[in-house]
């Protein structure tokens, strides 16, 4: 009766208290949700060199958003501002010069800069910052500095054909099918027989080709052991029905 005589006694105390402690709960819980919130919507600006699909000694600049939410009035400036041996100056490039007034997440923008062919040397000693500025959606302002070195990207590698240019290729294969059918030049094949079957004739052609090109004294042996296989096959298949017939 006295734990229930002291609550009755300090109820107002332990009520102040568990409104305290509900109150600091919620205010974390909002604190978390924001912060939660914030990250899935926070942009980040990326910028890098690269080669181009269709040949590595092709440099291009690519600029893309690889957060979760979207950029506002990004602006880019370039250190040194002018690089001569380019093929394309910055100024004539539009994004650089003008910036990008909204970038949603998993945008990417490409841009041809120079061709290292010939230009090696030249390009391997300079080195690009550009710093990039934007906005997110709560109007924080962020910036992002990244040096780009010539050098190290006029050292990719590239494995295989490009995907572009296997495209390209299988596309004009089958513009040549195409065409060979519709001309009559090149007829599709329509099998009236079992796949199986349809090769083993292919092979024996094969064969009967290749034994014509053959001496005669050596056609003449191949054709003796074939009667022989074939006459043994021949009888072994004639003992075979005779076995079955008696059963």
């Amino acid at each position: 009766m006295g734990i229930i005589e002291w609550l009755n006694a300090n109820s107002g105390v332990i009520i102040a208290i568990a409104t305290v402690v509900l109150v600091g709960i919620t205010g974390i819980y909002v604190y978390l949700t924001w912060r939660l919130l914030k990250a899935n919507n926070t942009p980040e600006i990326a910028v890098s060199l690269r080669p181009h699909e269709i040949s590595v000694n092709l440099v291009m600049l690519c600029i893309e958003n690889i957060g979760t939410g979207s950029a506002h009035d990004v602006q880019f400036t370039t250190d040194p501002a002018v690089i001569p041996c380019l093929d394309i100056p910055f100024e004539k490039i539009g994004f650089l010069k003008s910036g990008i007034a909204y970038f949603e997440p998993g945008r990417k923008i490409e841009q041809f800069l120079v061709s290292v062919i010939g230009k090696f040397e030249e390009l391997k000693e300079t080195q690009l910052k550009i710093t990039v500025t934007y906005k997110d959606s709560t109007n924080y302002k962020r910036e992002r500095t990244f040096v780009l070195d010539f050098e190290e990207s006029v050292g990719f590698s590239q494995i295989g054909s490009p995907p572009l240019y296997e495209i390209a290729k299988t596309i004009k294969k089958i513009q040549e099918d195409l065409h060979h059918i519709t001309t009559g030049s090149r007829k599709p094949i329509i099998l009236t027989e079992p796949l199986s079957e349809h090769r083993r004739q292919e092979f024996t052609n094969s064969l009967e080709n290749r034994i014509k090109h053959l001496p005669k004294e050596v056609q003449e042996k191949i054709l003796q052991e074939v009667d022989i296989v074939v006459s043994k096959g021949e009888q072994e298949a004639y003992e075979e029905y005779q076995n079955k017939k008696q059963q």
